[in-house]
């Protein structure tokens, strides 16, 4: 089996890093080989002035590195996402992760199978700043579908500390959460 982490935060040993880190190395303790991606590290351009070819032909005319990273997907038994907020929303880095999607799949029920069955979610962010609203904008990926993702939402506001300092996974509290949330991605079929 295999875990894969995507981190979407362009900070190396921030929040997100951190939590990926530590989810994958409980599941590495069971068993599961690890795998964690920077997204920052690959290239991926937005759709977009392309006439929609990929709605057409199957296929994406853009050149970059989105097939590496959707394949690495596709090799990965569980796959985690830490998405940062910013300004109350998720990366934009995240959203052009997702919308290259569309030009992968055959249909709905592949794109399920190979894919939106395996993920699930870490969110980094506060309440007072839309962090339960990042939540809700993540799982419109998974509207009207028979199964949601695993997700927990971190934030840095609830242990009275800053979320630039990269440390929440030091606190009881949040790897309490962690180890929840790995227990429940790793009891799922």
């Amino acid at each position: 089996m295999k875990a894969l982490g995507i981190v979407f935060s362009s900070r190396a040993n921030g929040n997100c890093s951190n939590a990926i880190k530590y989810c994958l190395n409980k599941m590495k303790n069971k068993g599961y080989e690890i795998e964690t991606l920077n997204i920052f590290e690959y290239e991926i351009q937005g759709c977009g002035n392309c006439n929609y070819i990929c709605f057409n032909s199957g296929e994406c005319v853009k050149e970059d590195d989105i097939y590496k990273l959707y394949n690495r997907c596709f090799e990965a038994d569980k796959i985690i996402f830490a998405i940062p907020t910013f300004c109350g929303h998720l990366t934009s880095q995240y959203f052009k992760f997702w919308e290259r999607s569309q030009s992968l799949f055959k249909d709905e029920e592949e794109c399920e199978n190979i894919f939106l069955k395996k993920i699930n979610l870490i969110i980094i962010g506060n309440l007072s700043s839309g962090g339960d609203m990042a939540v809700h904008e993540a799982l419109y990926g998974f509207i009207n579908r028979r199964f949601y993702p695993e997700v927990v939402l971190l934030s840095s506001e609830d242990y009275n500390t800053s979320s630039i300092k990269g440390n929440l996974v030091e606190f009881s509290g949040i790897r309490d959460r962690l180890d929840n949330f790995v227990e429940k991605i790793v009891s799922k079929s």
